[in-house]
C-alpha cells in the first residue's frame, strides 16, 4: 500500500519513466541478477534523472523520503557483502544520489551498513572505495540540499552537531579501531589473523586516514580542532603525529590548509609536545613534521612563522643537547621465567647513577612543568629499547636559512634572547635554570660547522631580520628547500663540483654506477642518504645468519652504531651483504610449538611495550630476552623510518618542482643568450647606420642655412602683410557699430519673452495646486492596491487551510474505523477474560473441595490409628495421590492467575492505546526498518 501511494506521488510529480519507484525496481532487478535488468550505465541515467526532477519538484521531501525507505528495504532483501559486484553497484546509485541524501541520512543509516564495511574491504574495487569517501566527504559538509526543510535554526544547529558528532567519531575510530603501530594490543592481534584480516586492517587504516586528510584539506578548521581535542590524551600523539605528517604531505596542503594550521591552538599544543613530552620517537617525528611545514609556514604564513619562531629555537636546544637513555639490563627469560616480562623489569632506568633524580639543573628531561599548562608528559612510547638522539640537521639547516641571525643570537645566549621575546617558560624554573647554555654551544659548533655562512649574516642583525622585509619573500617552497639544502657543507661542495665539471665540459653521459662510485670515493665531503632504503639494508647487512635450531645472537649495540652511521652523513663501507628476505627468518626461526603468544612475539617484528609484557608473562620461557628487544629495535625504527619515508617524498617533491624551475630559467637564459647575440649584430648595423645618420646631418646643416635666408626674405613679407591688416582693422571697426545696434533689437525681442515666460510660470502653479488637490485621491489608490494583495494573501491562506481541513477529515475517518476495530476487539478480549475468570472460580472450588477430602481423610486416618491397625501401604499410596492431585491443582490454578494478570495487563494497555489515539491529532511515523508492533498472543 505504500509503494503504491508513493509511487502515486512520484507520478504525479514526474513522468513514469523518471519516478523512485521505476529505478528502485531496476535496482532491485539488477541486484538480483535478473534477465530483464538494464544495464548499470541506464540505471545510473534514470537515477540522474530522477535528481534533476527531484530537485526541482514541491514535493521533494516526501519523495526523498519514499526513497530512502525503498533503498533500505532493497539492502535488507538483497544486499550480501562478500557479493562486491552488489555492494559496486549499490554504491555507485548512492553517489549518484548524493545530492538528495541529507547528511543525517548518510551518518545514521548508510554509514555503518554500507560505507564501513566498504572502507573494510580491500578487495572492493576502487571506484567503488572512492565512492564511499565521497559520500563520507558529503555527509562531513553541511552545504543545504534539496531535503532541507524550511530552514530552522533549531534543526539546523542539530545537525550541525551531528555532523560534528560524526567528525569526532571518525577520529575515535582511526585512534581507536585502527590498526596502532605503536600499541602493544595491536600488535599481538595482529599476530594472531591471517592474511585476509590483515589485508582488511591495512585497508581500513588507509582509506580512514584518506578520508580525513581530505576532510581536512576541505575544512582544515574542523579536522585540526579534532586533532587538537584529540592531543590532549598522551597516548594517541603519535597517531596524530602520523596523520599530520600525511595531511601535510599534500599538494593541497600549502593553498587550503597551511594558515589555518599556522594560526590554529592546535600549533602551540605541538609546540608543547616537542619541548616538554620526553618520548625520542614522538620528538623525532614531531621535529620531522614541524621542518616539512617550515618552509611552507615562510611562504603563506610568515607572521605567524614570526611569533612561533623563540619557540622552535627551544626545540632546536632541547634536540641538539638530548640525553641519550640508558637502559637497564632486562632480565633474562630462560633464567628467571617469573621475571621475564615483567613490566616493572621493563621500565626505563634512564638517569645515569652519579646524577642525583631531584637535581632540576641536570636533569633537563624531567622539569616539572607549569600547572597552568594542563599538560600532561608522554614520557616512553617504547619500552625496553635504548632512545636515540631526535635529528636536529634538518631542522637547523631550515631555521638557519630562514632566519640566521636570529639562529646565531639565540645559540649565543638562548635565556637572554627567550627572556627579550617575551617568552613564559613552561616549567616551573626560569629560563636560566632551564637551559644549559654551554651545553647548547658546546653542542651547537658541530653544527654550524657543518654549514656554509650565511650571506645575511653580514647586512643584517636580529631585530632587523624580523622587521625588514624577507629575502626569501619571492621564493616558492621547492626554491626555499633547495636553498637550505645547499647550506649543508656537504650539499654545497657537491654543487661546487657539478658547476665545476659542467664548466671544464666533462661529458655527462655516465651511468649511474659510475657516478655512484666517484661520489663515494669522493671524502668525507658528499653525504649518503638517510633514506629509508639505504637505513635500513645498512641494519640488514649487520645481522649475521643464524642456523636454524640455535638462539639467535645480535649487537644492539651494532644496530645502534649502524643507524647513527647511516644518519651521521659519513661514507660507510659495506662489509657483507644479506638479501631482506633471509634475514628475519634465521633471526626469528624457533621451534614449532602451540603457544600463540610465542608465535606472535616471533613473526610480528613489533615492538615489547608493557602492555605486550604482560600478554608474554606466560610465556616466557619460550623467547629469549635479547630477541625481544630486538623487536623493539626494528618496531622504533620502522616508525622513525617511515616517518623519514614521508620527509625524503616531500623533499623530493619539491627537489623536483625546483629542478623543472630550473630547468625553464635554463631555457631562458638560452633565448636570452641568443637574443643578446642578435642584439649584438644589430648594434653593428646601427653604428653604421650612425655614421649615415651624421652625414645626412651635416647636409641638413646646410640647407638650414638657406632655410635662414629664406626666413629673412618671408620677414619682410609679413611686415607688409600687417600694414595690410591694419587697414582691415578699421574696416572691422565699422562692421562693430552696426552688430551694436542690431544687440539693442535683441534685448528687446528678449523683453517681450520675458512676459511670455511670466504667463507660463503662473499656469505651472495652477497645475500643482491640482496635483495637490488630487494627491489624496492617489494614495487611496494605493491603500486599495494594497488591501488587495493581503486579500489574495488571504485568501491562499485560506484555501491552504481548507485543503489541510479536508486531510484531517480523510485522516479521522480512517481513524475512527480503526478505532471501531480497537473496540471490537476489546470486547472479545474482556470477554475472554469473563470466561478465564469463570474457569479459575471453578478451579478454586474444586481445589477447596479437594482440600476438603484431604483434611476428612487425615480424620479418619487418626480414628483409625486410634481403633485398629491400618494398611500402611495402602494408606502412604492414597496420600500420594492425593498429594499429586493438590500440587497439580495449585500449579493450574497459579497459571490461570498469571494468565489473568497477562489479560488485565493487555486489557489496560489497549484502553491506553485507545485513549491515547484519540487524543492525538496524528499518529507518530514510525522507523521504515522496524515492524508494526502485534498485540496478538
Amino acid at each position: 500500500m505504500r509503494n503504491r501511494n508513493g509511487a502515486h506521488h512520484a507520478r504525479r510529480g514526474f513522468t513514469p519513466s523518471m519516478s523512485a519507484f521505476d529505478f528502485t525496481r531496476h535496482l532491485r532487478l539488477l541486484l538480483e541478477g535478473s534477465p530483464e535488468a538494464p544495464s548499470l550505465p541506464n540505471l545510473l541515467e534514470q537515477v540522474d534523472t530522477f535528481v534533476l526532477n527531484c530537485s526541482s519538484s514541491s514535493d521533494a521531501p516526501t519523495l526523498i523520503t519514499q526513497l530512502e525507505d525503498d533503498l533500505q528495504r532493497i539492502h535488507h532483501d538483497i544486499i550480501d557483502h562478500a557479493v562486491f559486484s552488489q555492494t559496486e553497484i549499490f554504491l555507485s546509485v548512492l553517489f549518484h544520489l548524493r545530492p538528495l541524501l541529507p547528511p543525517t541520512s548518510l551518518i545514521s543509516t548508510w554509514f555503518e551498513v554500507v560505507l564501513r564495511p566498504a572502507l573494510r574491504e580491500p578487495k572492493l574495487p576502487t571506484a567503488a572505495v572512492n565512492h564511499a569517501k565521497e559520500l563520507i566527504l558529503s555527509a562531513l559538509d553541511p552545504i543545504p540540499n534539496v531535503a532541507d526543510g524550511s530552514g530552522d535554526e533549531h534543526e539546523e544547529e542539530k545537525k550541525r552537531e551531528k555532523v560534528g558528532n560524526f567528525r569526532r567519531r571518525l577520529m575515535d575510530l582511526y585512534l581507536l579501531d585502527a590498526y596502532n603501530e605503536s600499541s602493544g594490543d595491536d600488535v599481538l592481534e595482529l599476530a594472531e589473523m591471517d592474511e585476509v584480516q590483515r589485508e582488511k586492517r591495512a585497508c581500513w587504516k588507509s582509506n580512514l586516514e584518506d578520508v580525513l586528510v581530505r576532510v581536512g584539506l576541505q575544512r582544515p578548521q574542523h579536522l585540526l580542532t579534532e586533532i587538537y581535542n584529540c592531543f590532549a590524551a598522551p597516548s594517541t600523539r603519535l597517531q596524530l603525529l602520523m596523520l599530520l605528517h600525511a595531511f601535510t604531505s599534500q599538494t593541497a596542503f600549502p593553498t587550503q590548509a597551511a594558515v589555518v594550521m599556522a594560526q590554529h591552538p592546535l600549533m602551540q599544543s605541538l609546540l608543547h609536545c616537542l619541548v616538554l613530552d620526553n618520548s625520542s620517537t614522538v620528538v623525532s617525528v614531531g621535529i620531522t613534521m614541524l621542518t616539512k611545514v617550515l618552509p611552507v609556514f615562510a611562504v603563506h604564513a610568515c607572521e605567524d612563522l614570526k611569533r612561533i619562531l623563540p619557540w622552535l629555537f627551544v626545540i632546536l636546544a632541547r634536540v641538539i643537547c638530548w640525553k641519550l637513555r640508558k637502559i637497564s639490563t632486562l632480565v633474562d627469560s630462560q633464567q628467571n621465567p617469573e621475571f621475564a616480562y615483567d613490566p616493572d623489569m621493563l621500565r626505563d632506568i634512564f638517569e645515569e647513577e652519579d646524577i642525583p633524580k631531584d637535581s632540576i639543573a641536570d636533569n633537563r628531561n624531567t622539569l616539572p612543568i607549569r600547572p597552568d599548562l594542563d599538560w600532561e608528559r608522554l614520557e616512553m612510547v617504547f619500552t625496553g629499547i635504548n632512545g636515540a638522539n631526535p635529528p636536529p640537521h634538518q631542522f637547523f639547516s631550515f631555521l638557519y636559512f630562514l632566519f640566521p641571525c636570529n639562529a646565531l643570537r639565540f645559540l649565543r645566549y638562548p635565556a637572554m634572547y627567550l627572556t627579550d621575546s617575551a617568552v613564559e617558560s613552561p616549567y616551573t624554573v626560569s629560563w636560566e635554570e632551564a637551559l644549559d647554555e654551554d651545553l647548547i654551544r658546546s653542542k651547537s659548533e658541530l653544527l654550524l660547522r657543518g654549514h656554509v655562512l650565511h650571506p645575511l649574516l653580514i647586512w643584517r642583525d636580529a631585530t632587523a631580520e624580523l622587521a625588514k622585509p624577507d629575502f626569501w619573500a619571492e621564493y616558492d617552497i621547492s626554491r626555499i628547500v633547495a636553498e637550505c639544502t645547499m647550506l649543508d657543507v656537504r650539499n654545497a661542495s657537491l654543487g661546487l663540483r657539478e658547476a665545476q665539471q659542467l664548466i671544464m665540459s666533462i661529458p655527462v653521459s655516465l651511468n649511474a654506477s659510475t657516478s655512484t662510485d666517484e661520489m663515494s670515493d669522493s671524502g668525507p665531503d658528499v653525504a649518503l642518504s638517510s633514506s629509508a632504503g639505504s637505513s635500513g639494508s645498512s641494519i640488514l647487512a649487520r645481522m649475521p645468519a643464524i642456523p636454524p635450531g640455535h638462539k639467535p645472537r645480535i649487537s644492539l649495540q651494532d644496530m645502534v652504531t649502524t643507524s647513527i652511521a647511516l644518519k651521521s652523513g659519513l661514507d660507510v663501507e659495506l662489509v657483507d651483504v644479506v638479501s631482506s628476505s633471509s634475514w628475519t627468518s634465521g633471526l626469528f626461526q624457533q621451534p614449532r610449538t602451540r603457544s600463540p603468544s610465542r608465535e606472535v612475539a616471533t613473526t610480528s617484528s613489533r615492538t615489547v611495550t608493557p602492555d605486550i609484557a604482560a600478554r608474554l608473562s606466560q610465556n616466557a620461557t619460550e623467547i629469549p630476552t635479547h630477541v625481544a628487544q630486538a623487536i623493539a629495535e626494528l618496531q622504533r625504527e620502522v616508525l622513525l623510518l617511515r616517518s623519514e619515508l614521508n620527509f625524503e617524498l616531500w623533499m623530493a617533491r619539491e627537489n623536483v618542482t625546483h629542478i623543472g624551475r630550473l630547468y625553464q630559467d635554463r631555457v631562458v637564459s638560452k633565448n636570452a643568450e641568443i637574443e643578446r647575440q642578435g642584439l649584438h649584430n644589430k648594434m653593428r648595423e646601427y653604428k653604421v647606420e650612425v655614421h649615415r645618420l651624421q652625414r645626412e646631418l651635416q647636409t641638413h646643416k646646410e640647407q638650414a642655412t638657406k632655410l635662414k635666408n629664406q626666413y629673412n626674405d618671408w620677414n619682410r613679407k609679413l611686415q607688409d602683410r600687417v600694414r595690410d591688416m591694419r587697414a582691415e582693422k578699421a574696416a572691422w571697426s565699422a562692421e562693430a557699430t552696426a552688430m551694436r545696434a542690431a544687440t539693442k533689437e535683441a534685448k528687446e525681442t528678449f523683453t517681450a519673452q520675458g512676459r511670455l515666460l511670466a504667463e507660463a510660470t503662473n499656469r505651472v502653479f495652477h497645475l500643482e495646486t491640482k496635483i495637490k488637490e488630487n494627491a489624496h485621491k492617489v494614495d487611496r489608490l494605493h491603500d486599495y492596491e494594497m488591501q488587495i494583495e493581503q486579500l489574495i494573501k488571504m485568501q491562499r491562506l485560506w484555501e491552504n487551510d481548507t485543503r489541510r481541513l479536508n486531510e484531517l477529515e480523510e485522516y479521522l475517518k480512517l481513524f475512527t474505523s480503526t478505532y471501531h476495530k480497537m473496540e471490537l476487539r476489546l470486547e472479545a478480549y474482556e470477554k475472554t477474560q469473563i470466561q478465564m475468570d469463570d474457569e479459575a472460580r471453578r478451579q478454586r472450588q474444586q481445589v477447596q473441595s479437594l482440600q476438603a477430602r484431604l483434611s476428612e481423610a487425615q480424620k479418619k486416618l487418626q480414628v483409625r490409628k486410634g481403633t485398629q491397625s491400618l494398611d500402611l501401604s495402602q494408606y502412604y499410596e492414597h496420600s500420594q495421590r492425593l498429594s499429586e492431585s493438590n500440587r497439580l491443582l495449585k500449579e493450574e490454578n497459579d497459571e490461570l492467575k498469571e494468565e489473568v494478570v497477562e489479560m488485565k495487563a493487555m486489557v489496560e494497555m489497549l484502553k491506553a492505546q485507545v485513549t491515547g489515539s484519540m487524543t492525538a491529532f496524528s499518529p507518530a511515523r514510525s522507523s521504515p526498518l522496524i515492524p508494526p508492533r502485534s498485540f496478538t498472543t
